[in-house]
């Protein structure tokens, strides 16, 4: 009875749940329908949130798809925009197409290496555009987890890059020659002695740079050392590298070198440069000195290397200039001495071992006072006398060569006082000056504040100076001194005339009062005819000049005969007296009474 009731009310449609077992699955039903339209949401808001992604990384990054052969599949629009190119150029072609030939073969090897073990790679690529142009990316290439492919991320960081570029080129190239400066030649130095294979370098210095620089004005000398540069990168060979040290002052490192073909090559140099043209100079060749070392045996390390090279050039300047030479050790022997020299001749003035002697120069017309050639000498504490012939390279230290000059100023503007005062007769003393007289403005201002006090009068002093002072560094220093003395008085002598090539110009340039001619010309005057006509046009020339003439190193009568039937000047040597003490000199003034 159960069984068929049960099922009737079954087929009359009545429910066996209850009401409240039906109203629990109604509640779960709209549940799970409520959460199906959550989780719609949400997948729609990630849809959503994907799309904006992918549109923000086309907007800000440069999207490429590439299979495992390295074939571009897809791009965004800016990979075109930035590199010049197509979607229909790119799609399909290799990755290769934008090779910028920037990098070497070990840099794709690492990358390609990274990618295809799976590892995500990163760094900065330069590639080329379409048009040509250089661009830098900062990329990161993500191996696909199906490896199907790579996805490339590329920001562009050109603007950052060529920022680096400006502020590495600033910090490493000089300007004006586009080579290596200072700072960057000895990077390179570093580099090739921790290679430790041989190589030479060597340092190039413009013979009489200057002169040209101070006649023919500074951009002149621009374009000289712009010309040395062209003509350096054009003899060397693309592994060498070049260098400009500062001013005038070049380097080269020849790679590979190990002296066998060293003096070879820098003679070619110094050819390459004679015969380089100078844009805008005209009647211009180019002259340098050269000194080189090798390294490991001249230096193991930049530092020393360049020393030994330095001292090679100092060689080759002592040798005439225009000259090229290989460092010996004697060259760092001569150097200790000279250092040696240089400690000695300071201790000789703390000491009071320097003193001055005077040379008379008599006129030979007997009308005037005789003047006189202030001589400095050193009395060693062994008791030798010893001449600047033989410790003048200490000269070339211009802080010594200054300090020397003061006292030999200090001397003579005692000897006029003393002079002076007692009655003695005399035209005037003569100073050899230096190049570190002129660069330290202390020597022009006390002759100066001389004369402009009324200590002395201009003519009672004179300053001799040589060519070479003229050619030298500091040679607008002397021009102007040399101006400067001339406005107070003083008497100009230009010595040692005819030893150098620009004489004349000189003569022509500066206000010169005497011409001295030098000693190697009045030995055979009496028995060479050639010297006998270099003196007679000397002295027609300068007298043409309006400028008077002193010849030196005379010691034989014929030899003052001769130059008075030529109608010299003056002569000095030791036919009329050696260098004499202050008591001596006085004595000699009263005994032939200035005639």
């Amino acid at each position: 009875m159960s069984v068929q009731r049960d099922a009737s009310k079954f087929r009359d449609g009545a429910s066996p749940i209850g009401d409240e077992e039906g109203h629990r699955l109604d509640r779960e039903l709209a549940m799970l329908q409520s959460r199906s339209l959550l989780q719609s949401g949400r997948l729609q808001q990630l849809a959503a949130l994907a799309d904006f992604q992918r549109e923000a990384l086309d907007a800000a990054a440069i999207v490429a798809v590439t299979d495992r052969a390295g074939r571009i599949k897809s791009v965004n629009a800016k990979f075109c925009e930035l590199s010049g190119y197509s979607e229909a150029e790119l799609i399909g072609a290799n990755h290769r197409i934008l090779a910028s030939g920037e990098h070497d073969r070990a840099f794709f090897q690492n990358l390609y290496r990274t990618i295809s073990r799976g590892d995500v790679w990163h760094d900065v690529i330069c590639n080329r555009a379409k048009c040509g142009r250089l661009y830098w990316v900062d990329t990161t290439i993500v191996p696909h987890r199906d490896r199907s492919g790579y996805t490339a991320i590329r920001f562009d960081v050109t603007p950052q890059k060529e920022a680096e570029q400006r502020l590495w080129r600033l910090a490493n190239i000089d300007p004006l020659t586009r080579l290596a400066n200072r700072r960057r030649f000895l990077e390179l130095m570093a580099v090739a002695t921790c290679k430790g294979l041989p190589f030479a370098t060597a340092i190039l210095d413009i013979d009489h740079f200057k002169d040209i620089n101070d006649s023919d004005g500074h951009h002149a000398g621009d374009q000289l050392l712009v010309a040395v540069g062209e003509a350096l990168r054009a003899e060397l060979g693309e592994c060498d590298s070049i260098g400009r040290l500062g001013g005038d002052e070049f380097a080269v490192i020849l790679h590979d070198e190990d002296g066998t073909r060293l003096q070879q090559r820098l003679d070619s140099i110094l050819v390459a440069l004679q015969r380089k043209p100078v844009s805008g100079v005209e009647d211009c060749t180019i002259q340098a000195s050269i000194g080189a070392a090798l390294f490991p045996q001249d230096g193991k390390d930049a530092a020393s290397l360049l020393k030994s090279a330095d001292l090679a050039l100092y060689a080759a300047k002592q040798s005439g200039r225009a000259c090229a030479r290989r460092f010996k050790p004697s060259y760092r022997e001569a150097a200790d001495q000279r250092a040696g020299l240089r400690v000695a001749i300071s201790h000789a003035m703390e000491r009071n071992e320097l003193f001055i002697l005077y040379q008379p120069i008599v006129n030979l017309a007997g009308d005037q006072p005789m003047a006189f050639e202030a001589l400095l000498r050193w009395r060693r504490t062994d008791g030798s006398i010893q001449t600047p012939a033989t410790f003048g390279e200490v000269f070339e230290d211009e802080q010594i060569a200054a300090e020397i000059g003061n006292f030999v100023l200090t001397e003579v503007l005692g000897q006029i006082d003393r002079w002076k005062a007692e009655g003695v007769p005399f035209k005037w003393i003569a100073i050899n000056a230096t190049l570190g007289d002129f660069r330290a403005r202390a020597f022009i201002d006390r002759i100066a504040d001389a004369v402009e006090s009324g200590r002395i009068s201009g003519e009672q002093l004179c300053i001799e100076i040589t060519e070479g002072m003229l050619l030298d560094r500091g040679a607008k220093a002397v021009r102007e001194a040399v101006d400067r003395l001339n406005a107070l008085g003083v008497e100009i002598a230009f010595d040692d005339f005819g030893t150098g090539f620009a004489s004349l110009t000189h003569l022509r340039q500066l206000p010169i009062n005497h011409v001295k001619i030098d000693r190697s010309f009045i030995e055979a005057i009496c028995v060479d005819g050639k010297d006998r006509v270099i003196v007679e046009s000397v002295i027609d020339l300068a007298h043409r000049l309006g400028l008077k003439v002193v010849a030196e190193g005379v010691e034989q009568d014929a030899q003052a005969r001769l130059l008075r039937r030529l109608e010299c000047d003056s002569i000095q040597g030791f036919l009329i007296a050696p260098a004499l003490t202050e008591a001596l000199a006085t004595d000699f003034v009263r005994r032939d009474g200035g005639g």
